[in-house]
């Protein structure tokens, strides 16, 4: 049940890369049995989809990654790119789309391919989702090949762009954190929309942080996810992260008999996804 949390380490073109690679039959199913069995409210914080991003179909392991995420890039100025659905993701959000920061580029691991190398495409011409009926209007025609960059300063905000890519059998969300030191949204901004494809070891500054989330929600495709961390220095964050999601997701395991109600659930998972209690708050 813990092989969802596994990384393998190598050093390419210059970048340190984490990678967890879990095909789409063996990332832990949905454990408690309330996402089947009762009906979830329709208050926000008592959903277990509007609140964390879990239902019978998106269960709590995928939500795991998106905790480690968060925590492998606690510190930093967070910026995200939701893979196509940027408008969704500005709605949620609260951003109007003429606030929207939009870029030429966007990074791409393909979950179709079970091979790490060849997953990795890098960094591939941005396109966004365009509404047939009605439709497009004149903005989302001249911006269907511009992916939406958005700053994130809390974890919900991280979940709502999970909502966001959710409807489809595979989604992805790149996570960016820029470290203080370093040149911030703007520098990112002018990388990820010069001309020619950028390198990430070019858009990547010491002390920054790199995340990636290519996750699936159809197993029977065959497919896989993918869990990819870059950074151009070495990081033993990424085990001790692991290492204590693991045992979270252990002692949830243990408590899931036990949970009767949604106050049940939400308690459990807010213990399930907390961060180290050594690190700042979430």
């Amino acid at each position: 049940m813990e092989r969802f949390l596994r990384f393998a380490y190598a050093e390419r073109d210059g970048v340190h890369t984490y990678v967890a690679r879990v095909g789409g039959q063996d990332m832990p199913e949905p454990l408690w049995p309330g996402l089947w069995e009762q009906s979830y409210p329709s208050a926000p914080q008592l959903s277990p989809y509007l609140r964390h991003g879990i239902t019978n179909a998106s269960g709590e392991a995928l939500a795991v990654w998106r905790a480690l995420a968060w925590a492998l890039t606690e510190g930093t100025e967070r910026h995200a790119i939701p893979s196509y659905y940027r408008d969704e993701a500005a709605g949620l959000l609260g951003v109007d789309r003429a606030a929207i920061r939009t870029v030429g580029w966007e990074y791409e691991v393909d979950v179709e391919r079970a091979d790490w190398p060849a997953a990795d495409r890098g960094f591939v011409p941005a396109r966004a989702c365009v509404p047939l009926r009605p439709a497009p209007d004149g903005w989302q025609r001249a911006h269907r090949a511009r992916a939406g960059l958005f700053r994130l300063d809390t974890f919900a905000q991280l979940t709502a762009l999970e909502l966001a890519v959710a409807g489809d059998a595979a989604s992805e969300i790149t996570l960016f954190g820029l470290s203080p030191a370093g040149p911030g949204s703007p520098g990112l901004m002018e990388a990820l929309d010069r001309p020619d494809r950028p390198e990430l070891r070019e858009v990547l500054r010491p002390g920054d942080v790199f995340v990636d989330l290519a996750v699936v929600r159809d197993p029977p495709t065959g497919w896989t996810n993918y869990l990819t961390v870059k950074a151009l220095d070495p990081t033993d964050r990424v085990w001790h992260l692991a290492d204590h999601y693991s045992a979270a997701f252990g002692r949830y395991l243990a408590m899931v008999p036990r949970l009767r109600t949604f106050e049940d659930f939400h308690a459990a998972i807010d213990d399930l996804l907390a961060a180290p209690r050594t690190g700042h708050q979430r």
